[in-house]
């Protein structure tokens, strides 16, 4: 599996989960829990809470199967949420901060799409490309007034999309989502258009992300950058990826 990342850092997340079992997410929030951007304080609470539940040998062991990690996914998620929703100092008639969210769980060849807000994720596959998320904003603009978002109430409330994933197929999550039609054309140009700040994540799977039922490779249990990622420069990368992703081989 190859990842690339543009933009703030801080409002992505990239992290191995199990033996065979990753997380990936992109935020974009307003105000502010605990001094820092919402978006980048659900991340950081995201990571803290995975991490502290790997401890634990129950879900340790619901990692290593698609429906039971989706399941634990939502639990923490859930717990993430309600947290962020008091930190915040909100209530159910006065929300003082929040974030989209759209994140993406892998598991043995499955993934699972979470998503709330406008954020968005692209599935390129076999030459299509198709939007795995839906609009929650209300509006277009700048202040665009959400439907739910995460830690904007004290329960969560997300859609859950499930996928098989093959070799070649690509995952984009995005800050923003692709207006109109989405096409090849309309993803490049999104991508050449979008701010050297705008948050993408891209995932390729390859032949090491095998199906449940197949042995793990011995060689590789991590996530790697392409040698691509990391000598283009960061806006002129992502669009050079995105380009390769949808017309030079990626997507088969």
């Amino acid at each position: 599996m190859d990842v690339a990342i543009r933009g703030d850092r801080a409002s992505c997340l990239s992290m191995q989960l199990g033996r065979r079992s990753w997380l990936f997410a992109v935020a974009r929030g307003f105000g502010s829990v605990d001094a820092l951007p919402a978006s980048a304080a659900a991340l950081r609470r995201l990571r803290a809470e995975c991490e502290r539940r790997a401890r634990g040998e129950r879900f340790r062991r619901a990692l290593d199967r698609p429906q039971p990690a989706a399941t634990a996914l939502l639990g923490v998620l859930s717990r993430v949420n309600g947290d962020l929703f008091t930190q915040s100092a909100a209530h159910e008639d006065y929300v003082t901060a929040g974030t989209s969210l759209t994140a993406l769980l892998v598991v043995c060849g499955r993934a699972f799409v979470v998503h709330a807000g406008s954020t968005a994720a692209y599935l390129a596959h076999r030459g299509d490309i198709v939007a795995l998320t839906a609009e929650d904003a209300l509006d277009d603009g700048m202040k665009t007034p959400l439907a739910r978002a995460f830690g904007a109430a004290p329960s969560l409330d997300v859609s859950v999309t499930s996928i098989a994933v093959e070799s070649g197929d690509v995952v984009m999550l995005m800050a923003h989502r692709v207006r109109g039609d989405v096409d090849r054309r309309a993803l490049v140009a999104h991508v050449e258009d979008a701010g050297p700040g705008e948050q993408m994540l891209v995932v390729r799977f390859d032949d090491d992300d095998r199906a449940v039922d197949e042995p793990a490779s011995p060689q590789r249990t991590q996530p790697r950058a392409s040698a691509t990622f990391v000598r283009l420069g960061v806006a002129a990368a992502m669009i050079v990826v995105v380009a390769t992703v949808l017309a030079l081989g990626w997507v088969h």
